[in-house]
């Protein structure tokens, strides 16, 4: 028996090849970040490679500093003649190298600017190496003596210590903050018009006119040749559309007269028995050529009648029983599940294909579910039959595409057409399921 029993169809995810979900701009493969990253890479780049000179040239500036400083006492330690300043430095003399000093790069520059310095002020310095010592870390410095000899001077000055200065880290950080503040305001200013031409492309549905263009922020000439370009390609699609329906529709209408005719004449046939089997073979091949008709009509109006109303889809599926055999069919609805923007027979349209095509290549029992879940309402086909091969998928979505199962079958390869057709308009989204043994097709469409 059929039945409407209230059953809520609970939510599951969707699975399937619907449509492709909004992109956040915030995704690593979107234009907005790839431009963002980019300035802000590069950006950064010449940042850091400016501070690493002023770096640089503040250590040079120090050292030299330091040079001037310290010759006197180093000069005065290694017994070359000179002025010894008052007080006097400190410094720890050795002959030989002290232990565990490490060889220090005389290539950095900090330690190139000091021995130019102090080789300019008379100190002539063979080597360097660094040490621990007991206040820090030390210099040392291998001095040649005027006999010839060498000795090992060690001294300690924080200045040589290399310190990057707050004040320079803060203004870098501060740098960085605005760089990446510019960056994003510019990409967005600059990502904007595309991702709001992108929206009212998407927002676009089969069937409806082209919306007049919407003023853009800040839209560039690449922008409005694309905005154009793309409006020009829908009217174009559009105008072949009409003319391919005007002619399916007059030649299916045209059809129907003749088929009419044909079908009074077979009544016209002698009342013998080989009269009454011609008869029934063309009455039922004119029933055949009537369904095909039919399915061209409802191809057609799937992508012309206007979406002007609200639907209780609910309501339609509770009446589908009553256009089928008892027994075949179990509905499970729930009060009312409106959607905007549709219309009733396209909606009407729409479940009886989908349960015609359950009855005619799955398997009984067949369930329909039907119910409101939030801001969508979920179209739900149930049927014990193998299924859909998820390879064909895409292509039985076609019109007039069969599945090598349905080849022996009655039917026009335009049911799940009409369907993807009508879900399109619609802004719903249609997804193949496997659920323990039962195959389930959905339908999502907005809610009102």
């Amino acid at each position: 028996m059929s039945s409407s029993r209230a059953e809520p169809v609970r939510p599951r995810s969707a699975v399937g090849t619907g449509p492709a979900g909004e992109r956040r701009w915030w995704r690593p493969d979107t234009l907005f970040a790839r431009l963002l990253l980019l300035q802000v890479l590069v950006a950064l780049a010449l940042l850091l490679l400016f501070g690493l000179l002023v770096y640089v040239e503040r250590n040079v500036a120090v050292a030299r500093l330091v040079a001037e400083r310290w010759a006197p006492t180093l000069r005065e330690a290694a017994g070359w003649p000179g002025d010894l300043p008052e007080p006097k430095r400190p410094l720890l003399a050795s002959d030989a190298r002290p232990p565990l000093a490490l060889r220090s790069d005389l290539g950095a520059p900090r330690l190139v600017a000091l021995d130019d310095e102090l080789q300019r002020q008379g100190v002539p310095v063979l080597d360097l190496a660094v040490a621990r010592g007991a206040g820090g870390p030390m210099l040392w410095l291998q001095v040649r003596r005027p006999d010839g000899r060498a000795v090992w001077l060690g001294l300690h000055d924080a200045a040589l210590l290399p310190a990057v200065p707050r004040r320079f880290v803060l203004a870098l950080l501060l740098a960085v903050a605005l760089l990446v503040g510019v960056s994003w305001v510019f990409t967005r200013r600059l990502t904007r018009p595309l991702e709001q031409l992108r929206a009212r492309m998407q927002a676009h549905r089969p069937g409806e006119p082209v919306p007049e263009p919407m003023p853009l922020d800040g839209p560039s000439p690449e922008i409005a040749a694309i905005e154009a370009a793309y409006a020009d390609m829908v009217q174009r699609l559009q105008r072949h559309e009409r003319e391919r329906a005007l002619l399916l529709a007059g030649v299916s209408h045209d059809l129907r007269a003749p088929l009419a005719r044909i079908r009074m004449a077979a009544g016209l046939l002698p009342e013998s028995d080989e009269g009454r089997r011609w008869n029934e073979t063309i009455v039922r091949n004119i029933e055949v050529a009537d369904r095909l008709i039919g399915a061209f009509l409802d191809h057609v109006r799937a992508g012309e009648l206007p979406l002007e109303q609200r639907v209780d889809v609910a309501a339609v599926a509770r009446q589908l029983p009553a256009t089928r055999p008892e027994g075949d069919l179990t509905v499970h609805a729930v009060g009312a599940a409106l959607v905007a923007h549709s219309h009733p027979l396209l909606v009407e349209r729409l479940i009886a294909n989908l349960v015609d095509n359950a009855f005619r290549h799955g398997r009984s029992p067949v369930e329909l579910h039907v119910a409101a879940d939030g801001e969508r309402v979920l179209i739900e086909v149930h049927d014990h039959g193998a299924g859909m091969p998820e390879q064909e998928r895409e292509r039985l979505l076609q019109a007039f595409a069969r599945g090598d199962a349905a080849r022996g079958t009655p039917g026009t390869g335009l049911g799940l057409a009409i369907v993807e057709r009508i879900v399109a308009r619609m802004g719903g989204r249609l997804d193949f399921e496997r659920r323990a043994g039962v195959h389930v097709v959905r339908v999502e469409l907005p809610a009102a």
